[in-house]
């Protein structure tokens, strides 16, 4: 069959998810794009709109991160401006956000996840009218990785005749157990010493750190540590998002020049990552500022003030956009941490 291409829209916290499934989806002769190599320096809503038009069809990830992620919401409401055909699955238990509630949606929570990606493909062929040499899908194609997204969701069929096959296998697990116990020659602990050394080798300790400190510094130093090409990076910046729910405007500029904000995590003139040396530029979409004093916030329809809102030294906001009144100041529309 002829390539179609396929855009996929997710949260970066399914980014292990996601990959599975594109990967299994390029095998069924689909060509795949999504943004997880988005070149650093690259304007990211023009590759974003740019891939969108040149689509045949989306595919909407729904999983908790991703119904409550703006970029997502943002990136399915121009697909549908543009008459593209949406795709959702679920893959987690989560609330279909209401554009989307009475659209048909594959449900890979019921159906499981190889027999709803091979609902998936069939779908996607239906939709884009592509010649089908074969009618069914092999079983086996798609095997995603075993994460939060996908474990533990999925209504299972025959439940009571798999229960004495589990309770083998635990009884099995303790025999052996038993018999290591028994066996004190030394290579026991020697086992244990190599596989702790091993485990210790796979993980990656500065990212278990932000994760447990769940904390805006901790990301943004993460971050910058690690640079964009670290499979982390986009997860730590979604975390950030998740910590700023909240949008608003807020005055970046006097029209005497006086600045309220220096950048902390931003792109530089050259498109390269920077981190607390200010460079004196505007800020860019992206950019991660640090508040200098106490700034208002102000409505981003009506331009009013948010009463019981505001922004303190020190505290960290995303610039969403930047505006420039007739006034002379400089305005950027920001997410904010709640208080």
């Amino acid at each position: 069959m002829s390539a179609k291409k396929i855009f996929i829209s997710y949260s970066r916290r399914d980014t292990e998810y996601v990959k599975s499934l594109v990967e299994a989806l390029r095998k069924q002769g689909f060509e795949v794009w999504f943004d997880k190599n988005i070149r650093t320096g690259t304007d990211w809503d023009d590759t974003i709109e740019s891939e969108l038009k040149k689509a045949d069809a989306i595919v909407l990830i729904l999983s908790k991160t991703s119904v409550a992620s703006e970029n997502v919401k943002d990136e399915i409401s121009y697909a549908i401006g543009l008459d593209k055909t949406v795709n959702p699955i679920k893959i987690e238990e989560c609330d279909v956000p209401m554009r989307l509630a009475r659209k048909q949606f594959v449900d890979f929570t019921v159906m499981g996840h190889e027999a709803g990606f091979e609902r998936l493909v069939n779908d996607l062929k239906h939709t884009l009218k592509l010649a089908e040499e074969n009618k069914t899908v092999p079983k086996g194609t798609f095997k995603p990785p075993v994460t939060a997204a996908n474990q533990g969701n999925v209504v299972q069929k025959g439940s009571k005749k798999i229960m004495p096959y589990v309770i083998g296998g635990i009884a099995t697990l303790l025999v052996f157990v038993i018999l290591i116990l028994n066996c004190d020659d030394g290579t026991t602990e020697d086992t244990i010493e190599n596989d702790t050394q091993t485990a210790t080798e796979s993980t990656n300790p500065d990212w278990e750190d932000a994760v447990s400190s769940n904390s805006i510094d901790n990301y943004l130093k993460y971050m910058y540590k690690v640079g964009p090409e670290d499979e982390y990076f986009m997860d730590a910046a979604d975390s950030i998002d998740m910590l700023m729910p909240n949008i608003g405007v807020v005055t970046y500029a006097d029209p005497d020049g006086t600045k309220h904000f220096v950048k902390n995590l931003f792109t530089n003139a050259e498109g390269n990552l920077d981190y607390g040396q200010d460079d004196n530029q505007l800020p860019r979409s992206g950019d991660i500022l640090s508040a200098i004093s106490f700034v208002d916030i102000y409505d981003v329809n009506d331009k009013q003030i948010i009463h019981g809102e505001n922004i303190i030294a020190g505290e960290k906001v995303r610039v969403m956009a930047v505006d420039f009144p007739d006034d002379g100041s400089i305005l950027v529309t920001i997410q904010f941490p709640d208080k």
